[in-house]
């Protein structure tokens, strides 16, 4: 079977972006990853950002199959680590690799896949192909109706049966990221504004196409449903993205303003969508090609308090 070089950042702090998953499992969590990705990769690339999170993964370098990287400014001064993400994909594109494919993902992720020859397959055929899983999520049983309230597009036929790893009682884990309606409200400075979405289209009978946004709003719903936290594409697709650091500029009031606006979510899945060409694929089946994402049922777990 064939084999991508696989890519996460590492963070084992808080900064200005919200984080879902408790501190005390942030290693614990990487470590499933890694296990999971272990017969599928070539190598495991790993960024930190101090000397902290360097130090907790060192002991991982005993491995042949993993390299721990401290990321850095020029002058060797830390970086805002909410762009660590974007300053690492960015390093191994300069540095280069050998690997034919390369798979992103956060670094509380369990991979899973029915047909590698057909995912493979389907990238050799479009070079511009990228492949999203789709993204479960444990959640309480007694939540699920707090959820289908507080995400429009969340029907019950996200909610399914699935043994992850972390699965407690007999809960059922929610596929995140739906499809967006036709019209969907965002927020402007001037308020809400109703806006009309590129709908989502079958590619083949294992893969359906979510199309680029409809408009250059950075918050548009098209990146939303695109969305797993994780890719899989050719090296010739992943070398041309251009991987942004994630603030922007804007005026109000007749004044400046900076926005730092999904950072970790633009280097792991905005910035491939609004790339040229690219086709962002994920599963007719949601078992097909999924991950089971740890740190959601966290998040989850929280619904009960709102």
């Amino acid at each position: 079977m064939k084999k991508f070089l696989a890519i996460t950042p590492y963070f084992g702090g808080v900064s200005s972006a919200p984080r879902q998953t408790e501190l005390n499992n942030v290693l614990r969590y990487f470590e499933h990853t890694y296990n999971s990705l272990k017969p599928l990769m070539t190598k495991f690339i790993v960024g930190v950002y101090n000397d902290a999170d360097y130090n907790t993964l060192r002991p991982f370098q005993l491995n042949s199959d993993i390299e721990i990287i401290k990321m850095t400014e020029k002058g060797g001064a830390e970086i805002d680590p909410i762009f660590l993400p974007a300053n690492l994909v960015r390093y191994i594109q300069q540095r280069g690799f050998d690997e034919e494919y390369v798979y992103f993902t956060e670094a509380d992720q369990i991979l899973y896949a029915q047909d590698w020859n057909n995912v493979y397959n389907t990238i050799d055929n479009d070079k511009n192909i990228y492949i999203v899983p789709q993204r479960f999520e444990q959640i309480p049983n007694e939540f699920i109706q707090a959820r289908i309230d507080k995400y429009d597009c969340t029907t019950e036929e996200r909610f399914v049966e699935f043994d992850g790893v972390h699965k407690e009682n007999s809960n059922k884990y929610v596929v995140a990221n739906e499809p967006v309606g036709s019209i969907e409200e965002v927020m402007r400075t001037h308020g809400p504004e109703k806006i009309p979405t590129n709908q989502i289209y079958n590619y083949d009978e294992h893969f359906y196409v979510c199309p680029s946004p409809s408009t250059d709003y950075i918050d548009a719903p098209e990146y939303g449903q695109a969305y797993g936290a994780a890719y899989l594409c050719h090296r010739d697709f992943f070398n041309r993205v251009r991987f942004i650091d994630a603030r922007f500029e804007f005026m109000k009031d007749g004044k400046p303003h900076t926005l730092d606006f999904q950072p970790t979510e633009t280097t792991a899945g905005h910035d491939l969508l609004r790339t040229d060409d690219a086709i962002c694929l994920k599963s007719r089946d949601f078992f097909y090609f999924h991950v089971d994402h740890l740190s959601g049922y966290e998040f989850n777990k929280k619904l009960g308090n709102e």
